[in-house]
C-alpha cells in the first residue's frame, strides 16, 4: 500500500478520492444548491432525523458515556423523540420555530439538539459561559420561543426575558423554570407522533460566532450543510487509510468499538459537528467529562479505551505533559486531534515522540462552513507541521485573494476563501454582513490571511478581523472595548491579543481613565463580571490618564500598544 506522503502530491489525492468515493455513503454526485453547483454526498438523508436514525444500526451499543451513566444509541433516540413530542405538545413548537438551549456538556444536551432539529424546529445552541446580558441578546435575537438549560444558566439570566418558556435540566431549585426536563417527558412516546416534511436545505441551526463588529452574529445552516460536516470526515479518514494502515484520526473502530473524549464545549461545531454528529454514522462511544482538567482526560482514556481525542490544540500539549509525569496505558488511543487554534510546530515533533502510536492532527474551518475547510494528519503532518492541511478535492475549493478580491499565486498572502456544500446559508436578520463575506457564487470569505503552497496546503498567518482567539473561543475586541467603557471612569480603551504559549493568544486592554478617576484591574474586573463571559474579561490591563496613541487616520494605534504590552510581559 502507498505510503500518506503521497498524498501530499494533489493529482495523487484526487486519484485516490474518485476511489473511495465511486458509490455508497461516501458516493459524491453534483447538485444545485441555492443556485450553485456543488459536489454532495449523493447517498446522505434528506434531513437530520434521517441522520440520527443512522444511529439505529448498531442501537445497543454505548452512544453517550456521563459519570456513572452509559446511554445506548436506541435510548439516546427515545429521549430525543420524547422530548421533540414534548416541544409540539406541549409547547406547540413548529417547523421553522426557534428553540435555544444552553448547558455544561450533559447528555441533554444532544437530546436537545437532536429533538428540536427532528422535527423542522430551528436548533440555537447559546454559548454555556455567556452571562446574563449574553444570553439575553442571543434569545431576543435569535427570536427563541423555548429556552433550555441548566440551573447556572437560568440563574444568570435571572428575570431577563420573562416571555420566554423555560425548561430546566438536572437543576436542584428550577426557580425560573417552568418545568424540570424530565417531567416535560416522563408521559411521551418514545416514537415520533407527528413526522415533519423537512428538506436538505431547511434551516436546522442558528449557532453564535463573535466577529469584529460587537454583537454575536448568528450563523444559519441548512441540514444538507450540518450533515455535510461528517461524512466529509468520514471520507478523509477513508483517503487517509486508504494509503496507510494507521487509523490517523481515531473516527471508527476496527474490532473494539471506536470512542471520542468529549473536551470541548458541545455549543462549537468542534464539539456539535466533528464529535457528537460524527459519533452517530460511525458508532462511536462519546465520553462528556464535566470539565477539562489532563489528569481527569488521561483516566478516562485509559478507562474508557478512548480512540479519538478532539480538542483545541492547548488541550493536547497538557495531555503530553500529564502524560509525562503520571503515565496511564493510553494504548488505545489513535488520534489527537485539534482545531480553533494553531499548534506550534515544536509541538507536532513532541505529540510524536511521546504519544509514540498516536497521530496528531490539525482542523482548520469555522462556525460559517461547519467547522470545515482543511485538515492535516499522520505523517503529512509531521511534513508539513505549520500547515493546518489541505481540503478533500472536489468536495471544498480554496483559494487566497486580494483585498479587491482578485486570485494570488502560489505562496502569495491574502484572505482564505471557502467554497462547498457546507457553507452557512446567511447571517441571522444580518444580510448586509452577509453579502460581505458570501459572494453569489458561494465563495465565503474568512477574514483569515494565508497562503497555498505548491501542492495545495493551506497555512494560516493572521487575521483581517479585530478578533482574538483564546484557547479555541473568538472574543470580538469591539464587544470588550463597549464594555470596558460604559464604567464611568474610562475614557477610552484598546483591546487586543497578545501571544501565549498555552492559549494561543490571551486578551489585553490599554485603559485611558479620567483625571483622578484612576481605576485598577480588581475594580474594573468585577465591573465586567455580570457583563461578559469569564473568557472575554482581560487578563493584562494597563491603566493611564494619557491618551491612547494614534495613527495617521485617527485610529487607536493598536499595534503599538500590543508591542508595548508584549515587551511589558517579557520584562
Amino acid at each position: 500500500m502507498a505510503g500518506q506522503l503521497d498524498l501530499i502530491d494533489p493529482q495523487k489525492r484526487l486519484e485516490t478520492f474518485e476511489k473511495i468515493s465511486s458509490e455508497g455513503l461516501l458516493g459524491v454526485s453534483k447538485e444545485t444548491v441555492r443556485g450553485n453547483e456543488y459536489y454532495v454526498f449523493s447517498e446522505s438523508p434528506d434531513n437530520l432525523l434521517g441522520y440520527y436514525q443512522l444511529g439505529l444500526t448498531h442501537g445497543e451499543w454505548t452512544h453517550v458515556v456521563f459519570e456513572d451513566q452509559q446511554i445506548p444509541y436506541s435510548e439516546t433516540l427515545s429521549r430525543s423523540y420524547q422530548l421533540a413530542n414534548s416541544l409540539q405538545n406541549i409547547y406547540g413548537i413548529e417547523k421553522g420555530d426557534k428553540v435555544a438551549f444552553s448547558m455544561r456538556n450533559y447528555p441533554e444536551w444532544m437530546f436537545a439538539y437532536m429533538a428540536v432539529t427532528s422535527i423542522g424546529a430551528v436548533a440555537v445552541p447559546l454559548n454555556s459561559w455567556w452571562q446574563g446580558d449574553e444570553l439575553e441578546y442571543g434569545l431576543n435575537n435569535s427570536e427563541s420561543k423555548l429556552f433550555i438549560a441548566d440551573q447556572d444558566r437560568l440563574e444568570r439570566l435571572g428575570d431577563k426575558c420573562p416571555e420566554i418558556k423555560r425548561i430546566s435540566v438536572r437543576s436542584e431549585n428550577p426557580d425560573h423554570s417552568d418545568i424540570d426536563f424530565y417531567k416535560v417527558i416522563e408521559n411521551q412516546n418514545k416514537t415520533l407522533d407527528n413526522e415533519v416534511a423537512v428538506s436538505p436545505d431547511d434551516d436546522a441551526s442558528i449557532m453564535y460566532t463573535s466577529g469584529s463588529t460587537g454583537h454575536p452574529k448568528g450563523v444559519v445552516s441548512s441540514h444538507r450543510s450540518v450533515m455535510f460536516a461528517p461524512f466529509y470526515w468520514i471520507a478523509l479518514q477513508t483517503l487517509l487509510k486508504e494509503s496507510s494502515d494507521e487509523d490517523n484520526l481515531g473516527i471508527m473502530g476496527e474490532g473494539d468499538q471506536a470512542a471520542v473524549l468529549v473536551s470541548v464545549p458541545l455549543f462549537h461545531v468542534t464539539g456539535s459537528h466533528a464529535i457528537f454528529l460524527l459519533s452517530i454514522p460511525v458508532g462511536r462511544k462519546t465520553v462528556l467529562m464535566h470539565k477539562w482538567d489532563p489528569e481527569v482526560a488521561l483516566d478516562l482514556i485509559e478507562r474508557e479505551k478512548i480512540s479519538d481525542f478532539t480538542g483545541v490544540p492547548t488541550m493536547s500539549y497538557e495531555l503530553v505533559e500529564a502524560q509525562k509525569k503520571n503515565p496511564r496505558d493510553i494504548s488505545s488511543l489513535r488520534g489527537l486531534n485539534g482545531g480553533g487554534a494553531a499548534r506550534p510546530p515544536e509541538q507536532v515533533k513532541e505529540m510524536r515522540e511521546n504519544f509514540k502510536d498516536t497521530s496528531p492532527g490539525i482542523g482548520y474551518g469555522l462556525t460559517e462552513t461547519n467547522a470545515l475547510a482543511a485538515n492535516n494528519a499522520g505523517d503529512l503532518y509531521s511534513e508539513k507541521p505549520s500547515s493546518t492541511g489541505f481540503p478533500l478535492p472536489k468536495l471544498i475549493d480554496l483559494k487566497i485573494v486580494d483585498d479587491d478580491g482578485n486570485d494570488l499565486g502560489t505562496n502569495e498572502i491574502g484572505e482564505v476563501c471557502i467554497r462547498g456544500a457546507c457553507n452557512f446559508k446567511n447571517y441571522w436578520k444580518n444580510q448586509d454582513a452577509t453579502d460581505e463575506v458570501l459572494d453569489d457564487e458561494g465563495w465565503f470569505r474568512s477574514g483569515d490571511l494565508g497562503l497555498l503552497d505548491s501542492d495545495g496546503f493551506l497555512y494560516i498567518k493572521d487575521r483581517k478581523k479585530d478578533i482574538v482567539i483564546r484557547g479555541g473561543e473568538n472574543i470580538a475586541c469591539l464587544e470588550v472595548e463597549a464594555a470596558i467603557t460604559e464604567h464611568p471612569s474610562v475614557l477610552e480603551a484598546s483591546v487586543f491579543g497578545i501571544p501565549d504559549e498555552r492559549l494561543g493568544e490571551k486578551l489585553a486592554t490599554v485603559v485611558s481613565c479620567r483625571e483622578d478617576q484612576m481605576i485598577d484591574e480588581v475594580e474594573l474586573s468585577g465591573f465586567l463580571a455580570s457583563k461578559l463571559a469569564k473568557f472575554k474579561i482581560p487578563e493584562f490591563m494597563k491603566f493611564q490618564t494619557e491618551k491612547l496613541p494614534r495613527i495617521a487616520s485617527g485610529k487607536i494605534a493598536k499595534k503599538q500598544l500590543r508591542e508595548e504590552a508584549v515587551s511589558t510581559i517579557g520584562k
